[in-house]
This record gives structure tokens, C-alpha cells and sequence, in this order.
């Protein structure tokens, strides 16, 4: 087996040599289950997903069979193998990524060695995608993953390593203590195999127009030569301060004058990329024709809506396939076309065969636990990394989300000169970030000067440290994000209490299902609503002109206690808040105990449907008397 480095600059084809390398290992002979490959982010998994289909010409089982066995990211896998390995669900669930890839660094290199090799002697080729982005535990992960498998004195086993030091963006993770840095990790694989590893250089942009291509190969120049770090930076900024302009100002009005295919507005932090989708927005109540996007940050991905659409009335503890591909069958008649495509529903056998994984079912069995699944549908490896809508419309990102990912036009936010949290500390880091940005383009690049947004909220700490939002505080206004894990009470969307009547909860699941493209991005209003003497929490309504409408469900105590946090005493509650937006509809996964009285129709299941949150909910906050 081949042992390969490939180093790749921007549009050389990485992302096509991944997906040929798989492929072809595959036609080779290999299995699906004997090449594992892993990656730093969901979005680059996703292009490398959809590469693979376009160069499969199979049968969507075979590619769902290599999206599902084969292509994952260090968090979802690390989360996977140790749950092999004995690790209880609940703890690694309660750790953070970092945290369990280095409970997994410790299984493979500790005393659980030989066990996890057994585990992994199935393996006979790993591809590893951005290594270059791949500092601290995470770079420590593949050269310890490598060592147990594809140690330099064992032949067997191949590897092929992708990835380009000019678009390294994650250096920041290597200034923790004890971790490796990027290059490091570059100098080690290389020094550990010496003539054993192979390197393959690819520099021509075969993505971009001949203008862009240009410009990614000038600037990689620079960023490779001599110069210092200083006036890598002002070149970089120099470049993107030269590109075009939209006449048409940041608002509803510029989605009309984007082209076809996907556009992304690429952004330098989070609460730039939260202030851009709200600028986009508008005051309109409901979403535009153009889908626009904004990259979740979160853990992982909500479970989809499918699953709640299709299994919610289950009556049985079992399903049986037969049963399954009828209920299948059924629901796409009823619902159309158009609605399936919005819940994201996949062709029948894939979606059973999704189904039985998640469940910790085999392949080939016929029937599934309903209670198992449930367990298992909101962990991070129950679903493709790469399960995520595609399509034409505005994906809004910072540049680290986007990270391997392609568009045929890019246009970058440029950041205010003056904002808080000045990159200029690191700025050889800070220009590898604009170069990036910048090569993500394949037709059009552009960008949107300063001053088109409102200044972008900061990360603040609740909770004693156990979680963040971003938030700020502008002209006696307060704007603090809503929709982190926690924020909505899952039962609400089916407690009668909560609604009215079992009647209202099913007309407000019946709108989700029938209405969920038309929903997503409506704008929803938050009313404070009191549980208890003196205990509040906030009801979520879609918004009708300027007040409350129909009634959807209800936060938690979380943000109760975050909004009084924030007002330190001095105010009380806001009796509304206002300018959040629908973010998706999902699959709601009920607990087995609670005190709803929920509704005959999801008592068995316990699936049914919800929404999630983007935005800042802004409110003034008024003195107390």
C-alpha cells in the first residue's frame, strides 16, 4: 500500500484526488469498511462527499455506503470509537471535542493499545484531509493513528496525507501548552518515513478562473517567501481592498442582484457572519425566495426533520423495513415533492439504511428498536457528517467554517479596522485567513467594504464557563444570541399546556411539516410568560406584523437565567424580544420521563417536530423603578 504526502495550493484538485483515491481504492478491491477517512471539518466532508458522487456513477446505496463508513470528522469519529472502545455516551457527550480526542490519544497509545488495534485491523488505507489545519491534540491524533497502523517498519497498511501550509488558519489551537503546531506536525510525518513516504505536488489552480488563479498563486508566493509576517498581511488586505464592489448596499435588495449557482459571504468572526444573515433579512417577516444559510457553530448537526415527519405517530416500539418503506411511500405522495426536499427526505433505502444505523443495527437487518434509536439519534455520529443541504443560494460563514469548501462566487466581509478583538496579534495567521478566503472562488470574487453591517456582537461566558453567546450592548438596545443548546424546551412543541389543547399542538406540527421551506427564516417574537410566582421563561411565536402569532413552543430557564445575567440587576425582564428567526425545522427527540401530558399521537414515538433559533434577540432593557 502506498504511502502518500500530497501537498495541494487552492483548486490543484486535493478535494479530487481524495475522492479518486477512495474511489479508486474501491475499485481495487478495498471495502468500504477497510479505508477510513477523516477530516477537519463537516464542510469539507461534504465537498468531498459530493465530489465522490460525481465521480461514482453507482447506485446511491454505494454512496451512501462510503459517506456513511468511510468519510468522517476527528470529533464525530473520536465520539464513535471510544463509544466502541466502552466509553459511556453521556460522558463523552459532556466533553468537549479536544477532550475526547485526547481520551482517544491516550486509548491508542496507553494501555488499551492492543485493543484498539484489533479494533482497527480492518483498516487498510486512511486518508487525511487539511492536514495543515490539524494542530494540537488533533495533529497528535493522526501521527499516533498512523503509528499504530502504518508504523514505518510495518508495511500493510497505507496511508495518503492531503493538505497545503499556505492555507493553514487553525494555528491558534497549537499555542496551548503541549500541543503541536501545524508545522511540526508536517516535519514529523516526514522525518517518521523518510523515503517511505511518497510526495506529490499539485500547484495548478484547475478551480478558478485564469484572473483568480492568478491572484491565489501570487499571493501563495508571498505568503511562501521571506518577507515578514507585517507585510504578508498588508498584501493580503492590499488584494482584497482591490476587488469590486456591489452598487446595491447589504440588504434584502442585494440577494437580487447575486448570480445563480452558490454564493458565499465569507466573514472574519461569528457575530460578523450572525450581523450579516440579519442584514440580509431585513424587517420582512418571512424568509426571501433566495435561501440564505448561516453556518451553526454548534456541537453538532439537529437531528432532520424527516425522521419526526415519518415516524412521529408510530404506534409500535419496532419498525419493520416492509412497514417503513410503505410509511416511505406514503408520505411522499401526501407531502409532494417540494415539502420532501425541504425536510430533507432521501430516497427510501437510504433513508432505512440511515435509520439502522443510527439505531446500532446491522446493514442487513430488517427491523429497528424505536427506543434505541432514540437513545442514539442526538449523538454526534448517528448521521453522514456530509448530510447537509447543497445547493444554489447565500451560505453565510467565517472563513474557518468554510475551510474546504468551494463556491462559484465568494465575497468577503471586510472587518471594521478598529474591532475588539484585533487579529493583528498573529499576523502571518491573520493573512493566511484572507488568502483562503479569497481561494474559495471558482467564477466571481468581491467584497462588502466596511460599515455595512451593524457592529458585530463578542462572545460573552454564562453559567460559570459551561457556555457562550455572542452579545452586545449598542445605543440602550441589547442584542444576545438565542438558539444555543438548552435555549428550548423540547416538550413545548407538543404540551397542551403550552398550546391550548392536543387540536393546537397538531395544527402547529401539521404547519411545521406542511410549511417547513416557507418557515424557515420567518422571524419569531418572544414573549415572557410566567411558569411560577416569580419564575418566567418566554414563549416563541412566529411574528405577524409587529406582534405575536401563532404559538410554537417555549424556552427554558437557561436563557432566563443568561438574560438576567446580562442585565446585572438593574433592569427587569424584557416583556418581548424581537428580530430572531426560524433557523430550521428538526426532529424533536422527547425524553422517556416527563410530567407533559404528551399527546396520543407522539406518546410512542416521542420523535415529533421543532424549530431552531438563529440571531440575536435584540430588546431595551428599562430601569427598575
Amino acid at each position: 500500500m502506498d504511502r502518500l504526502l500530497v501537498v495541494a495550493g487552492p483548486g490543484a484538485g486535493k478535494t479530487q484526488v481524495s475522492a479518486l483515491r477512495l474511489v479508486n481504492l474501491v475499485d481495487a478491491g478495498l471495502t468500504p469498511r477497510e479505508i477510513l477517512v477523516l477530516s477537519f471539518s463537516r464542510s469539507a466532508v461534504r465537498t468531498l462527499a459530493r465530489r465522490i458522487e460525481q465521480l461514482a456513477s453507482t447506485a446511491e446505496s454505494l454512496v451512501e455506503e462510503l459517506r456513511y463508513m468511510s468519510i468522517r470528522t476527528f470529533d464525530s469519529w473520536a465520539f464513535r470509537f471510544l463509544r466502541q472502545m466502552g466509553a459511556q455516551p453521556a460522558e463523552l457527550l459532556s466533553a468537549s471535542h479536544d477532550q475526547n480526542i485526547q481520551k482517544l490519544i491516550d486509548v491508542l497509545s496507553g494501555p488499551s493499545r492492543s485493543q484498539a488495534f484489533e479494533l482497527l485491523s480492518g483498516v487498510r488505507h486512511l486518508i487525511i484531509d487539511e492536514f495543515q489545519d490539524l494542530p494540537g491534540v488533533r495533529g497528535t491524533l493522526v501521527l499516533t493513528l498512523l503509528d499504530l497502523l502504518a508504523p514505518p517498519t510495518r508495511t500493510g497498511v497505507g496511508f495518503t496525507v492531503l493538505g497545503d501550509p499556505a492555507q493553514a488558519i487553525y494555528e491558534f489551537a497549537a499555542r496551548q501548552p503541549d500541543a503541536a503546531g501545524a508545522r511540526n506536525c508536517w516535519k514529523l510525518l516526514r522525518e517518521q518515513y523518510g523515503a517511505g513516504l511518497r510526495q506529490i505536488v499539485l500547484d495548478r489552480n484547475y478551480r478558478s478562473r485564469p484572473e483568480l488563479a492568478s491572484l491565489s498563486a501570487s499571493l501563495r508566493q508571498v505568503l511562501g517567501g521571506d518577507a515578514d509576517a507585517g507585510h504578508k498581511l498588508l498584501e493580503v488586505r492590499r488584494q482584497i481592498g482591490l476587488l469590486g464592489v456591489s452598487e446595491v448596499p447589504l440588504g434584502p435588495g442585494w440577494l437580487e442582484t447575486i448570480p445563480e449557482g452558490a454564493v458565499a459571504i465569507l466573514t472574519r468572526t461569528n457575530g460578523e457572519a450572525m450581523n450579516v444573515a440579519k442584514k440580509l433579512a431585513g424587517s420582512e417577516m418571512e424568509g426571501g425566495p433566495v435561501a440564505v444559510r448561516l453556518q451553526s457553530v454548534g456541537k453538532h448537526a439537529p437531528v432532520p426533520a424527516w425522521i419526526g415527519a415519518l415516524l412521529g405517530p408510530l404506534k409500535s416500539t419496532t419498525i419493520v423495513q416492509s412497514q417503513f418503506l410503505k410509511i416511505h411511500a406514503l408520505s411522499r405522495d401526501r407531502l409532494g415533492q417540494p415539502t420532501c426536499d425541504a425536510i430533507g427526505l432521501p430516497e427510501a433505502g437510504a433513508a432505512w439504511l440511515r435509520l439502522l444505523r443510527a439505531s446500532g443495527e446491522a446493514d442487513a437487518s430488517a427491523s429497528l428498536d424505536m427506543a434505541d434509536l432514540r437513545a442514539r439519534l442526538n449523538w454526534p455520529d448517528a448521521f453522514p457528517d456530509d448530510a447537509a443541504p447543497s445547493g444554489n443560494g447565500v451560505f453565510i460563514s467565517t472563513v474557518h467554517q468554510a475551510k474546504g469548501m468551494e463556491f462559484e462566487t465568494v465575497v468577503i466581509l471586510e472587518s471594521e479596522p478598529d474591532k475588539e478583538d484585533k487579529p493583528e496579534e498573529y499576523p502571518e495567521e491573520e493573512a493566511h485567513v484572507g488568502f483562503v478566503a479569497i481561494t474559495r472562488a471558482a467564477r466571481q470574487l468581491s467584497r462588502i467594504p466596511p460599515g455595512q453591517i451593524y457592529r458585530a456582537p463578542t462572545t460573552w461566558t454564562f453559567g460559570n464557563g459551561s457556555r457562550q453567546r455572542l452579545c452586545h450592548r449598542w445605543g440602550g438596545w441589547i442584542n444576545l444570541a438565542v438558539g444555543i443548546s438548552g435555549d428550548i424546551d423540547p416538550c413545548s412543541f407538543v404540551d397542551p399546556e403550552v398550546h391550548g389543547t392536543s387540536d393546537d399542538v397538531a395544527e402547529t406540527q401539521a404547519l411545521l411539516l406542511e410549511q417547513a421551506r416557507q418557515l424557515c427564516g420567518h422571524k419569531v417574537m418572544l414573549v415572557k410568560a410566567a411558569i411560577d410566582t416569580n419564575r418566567y421563561v418566554y414563549n416563541i411565536y412566529l411574528q405577524d406584523d409587529s406582534g405575536p402569532g401563532r404559538l410554537l413552543g417555549r424556552t427554558t430557564a437557561q436563557l432566563t437565567y443568561d438574560l438576567l445575567s446580562v442585565l446585572g440587576g438593574k433592569s427587569p425582564l424584557p416583556g418581548k424580544i424581537y428580530n430572531l428567526r426560524i433557523g430550521d425545522i428538526v426532529t424533536v427527540v422527547g425524553p422517556d420521563e416527563t410530567t407533559v401530558a404528551v399527546p396520543a399521537q407522539f406518546r410512542a414515538s416521542r420523535l415529533w417536530l421543532g424549530v431552531t433559533l438563529f440571531g440575536t434577540g435584540d430588546f431595551k432593557p428599562f430601569r427598575k423603578a
